[in-house]
């Protein structure tokens, strides 16, 4: 058996393209991890992602370039992901924010550090930093 056919919802992607699509060239929209699960038979840590797909036919267009046909936007969500460093519980010592425009780096002006008690810990670059929403909630991550 092809492991597509024990993935849920394969059909949805094979009904659209008549097979599994490699996914080469596919640009990945937005990742999202949550240590909780999503449904209650299936255990967190989950993984998702958008990603836009397409078909390159062997046909060549009038630019000279291959025609892509069946672009589709695929979110994809992997349950029970051990991701390293990203587990069921991630506790932080602390999330460090270094300005770096010193450097002068075009697209990074922020370097991020999580300090892992537990679980998540690294580093990356961006370019900016925002608060999007500060909501209260309740222990369980609920919205008050």
């Amino acid at each position: 058996m092809n492991v597509h056919g024990r993935i849920e919802g394969a059909q949805k992607l094979i009904a659209v393209f008549g097979y599994w699509p490699s996914f080469h060239d596919a640009a990945v929209l937005w990742l999202r991890m949550d240590r909780r699960p999503v449904r209650e038979d299936v255990y967190g840590p989950t993984l998702e992602m958008m990603v836009h797909t397409f078909e390159i036919n062997r046909e060549v267009g009038p630019d000279g370039a291959y025609v892509l046909r069946h672009h589709m936007l695929v979110h994809l969500r992997f349950h029970f992901v051990d991701l390293k460093d990203f587990k069921h519980q991630n506790d932080l010592y602390g999330i460090h924010f270094k300005d770096i425009r010193v450097n002068q780096w075009e697209m990074a002006d922020f370097e991020i550090s999580l300090e892992g008690a537990w679980g998540l810990d690294g580093s990356f670059l961006c370019k900016a930093v925002e608060v999007v929403d500060v909501t209260p909630c309740d222990k369980n991550w609920e919205s008050a």
